[in-house]
């Protein structure tokens, strides 16, 4: 029969291996919303930029069509934006629901993994235990041949 420290291992193995996936999907979260502030900063970047290029234009003189078609297209931009920053929102979402999933992962991990020191500990004490009583046992076994 396997000792109860054993028998705990399993379940801590089990409880590692799902801290690390936590600790996985964690980067890949805090990853997706990094890319995300970077694509942004992108988007409205390229925006600022469309936007001078329309102001440099239109100082020198812009037909109907073309005036419509910067116009249109700073549009697309703009909705581009909007939309990536209701993305952004979601991504920031799920990484608040991951970390805290990884918090209970952890916290279940470190849970098991003092239980299993105990169980180890409470073994200990009992072989050391059963040795003392029998090195009190020989202890008095010498005695008693001496008398």
């Amino acid at each position: 029969m396997k000792k109860r420290s054993g028998r705990l291992k399993v379940v801590l193995d089990l409880a590692e291996k799902r801290k690390k996936d936590a600790e996985r999907f964690l980067a890949e979260h805090i990853q997706r919303v990094e890319t995300d502030k970077g694509q942004l900063v992108q988007l409205e970047q390229y925006l600022a930029e469309y936007q001078q290029t329309f102001r440099q234009a239109t100082e020198q003189g812009l037909t109907i069509d073309q005036l419509q078609n910067y116009q249109a297209f700073m549009n697309k931009i703009a909705v581009a934006i909007e939309q990536h920053k209701k993305s952004m929102q979601l991504n920031k979402n799920q990484l608040e629901h991951v970390k805290q999933y990884w918090a209970q992962m952890h916290g279940k991990f470190k849970a098991i993994d003092s239980l299993v020191d105990k169980a180890i500990d409470d073994e200990r004490k009992v072989v050391d235990k059963a040795l003392q009583k029998q090195l009190d046992e020989r202890s008095q076994l010498s005695r008693t041949n001496y008398i």
